[in-house]
């Protein structure tokens, strides 16, 4: 199964379209298929019937689900860890099955203002998401939460740490309207900026939507400055503190990717967000502190394979290095 944005989600987790629409099976029969235990008191109001799989991850690990009413509207889901190592526990809350990343944000363009095209900036960057559609846009729980990334000039390649936007309230848009909302930089980007014209991208992150073309800015070793002593005022041993819990954050990263299965596993299990990270430090054998940062860390920076991971390492490193 190969995953894109036109993908339907449960959650947020994209799912087999062509699954969705599969008969399904006993819950019971799904389980042994999978050579998995079922912790049947968390089935206990769950569909007997209808069951399969609707994911399949890289790690071996699948997603299964049934329908809750005849329109395939809500489903049940459980997640099976890779074959042999699984107790499978159904989530209690039905989840509602919602359109495509591409379908949600249809009509919707990111746009740089011309207060950010016509004048120099000061590190202060904002967006508008603008309806260009037809008709009204409203949002299905999707927030109103922009990231920016920097890149170098003419480079698209880029990546940040998975947030919950919904705390970023969207609001709806009738055509032509806009909504102009800040763009958020990482306060650790500083720390390994370098002085220069880069590209600046914007991302909603909700919706997967992104700025067609990058916006030039011009990087002072000045802004820099600004930016950092804005972050803290604190003295060069405690930003090395700062740095070396980044770098702790990264390393305890690298091992949650070796331990893929059984993170998801606990997310999965979880009643609750608190649930989930105290699940998490157990199974890492980390603090709280870490089991969180692995909890919002997006999936690509869990890859086992992760240059992008290995390459944002170097340059935390490089960065402590530099303090004095």
């Amino acid at each position: 199964m190969d995953f894109t944005d036109d993908s339907p989600q449960l959650g947020q987790a994209d799912v087999d379209r062509d699954a969705l629409a599969e008969r399904g099976v006993r819950l019971a029969d799904l389980i042994a298929a999978l050579d998995a235990t079922l912790d049947h008191s968390s089935a206990l109001d769950a569909p007997r019937d209808g069951w399969r799989v609707l994911r399949r991850y890289r790690t071996g690990a699948v997603l299964i689900g049934a329908p809750v009413d005849p329109g395939g509207s809500v489903w049940r889901v459980a997640h099976v860890e890779a074959r042999g190592r699984s107790v499978v526990m159904v989530r209690p809350e039905p989840m509602p099955l919602r359109a495509s990343r591409a379908v949600r944000r249809r009509g919707l363009e990111l746009r740089w203002p011309t207060v950010m095209t016509s004048a120099p900036s000061m590190g202060d960057f904002v967006v508008d998401i603008v309806n260009t559609g037809p008709a009204r846009w409203e949002s299905d729980t999707d927030g109103f939460y922009v990231v920016g990334a920097f890149t170098d000039l003419g480079s698209t390649d880029f990546s940040f740490g998975w947030v919950d936007s919904s705390q970023h309230k969207a609001v709806p848009l009738d055509p032509g309207e806009y909504a102009r909302v800040a763009v958020s930089i990482n306060p650790g980007t500083w720390a390994t900026m370098g002085a220069g014209t880069h590209d600046l991208h914007a991302v909603l992150v909700s919706l997967g939507l992104r700025t067609s073309t990058p916006l030039s800015v011009v990087i002072t070793t000045d802004l820099i400055s600004q930016k950092q002593a804005a972050r803290s005022h604190t003295s060069p041993a405690s930003r090395r503190r700062m740095l070396d819990q980044q770098i702790e954050q990264v390393h305890t990263q690298v091992s949650a990717s070796h331990s893929l299965d059984r993170v998801v596993q606990a997310v999965m299990s979880a009643q609750t967000d608190d649930d989930a990270i105290a699940r998490i430090s157990h199974v890492l054998n980390v603090d709280e502190q870490g089991a969180a940062s692995v909890y919002h860390s997006p999936l690509q920076a869990l890859s086992p394979n992760s240059g992008r991971r290995d390459q944002h390492l170097a340059h935390l490193i490089a960065a402590r290095d530099r303090v004095h």
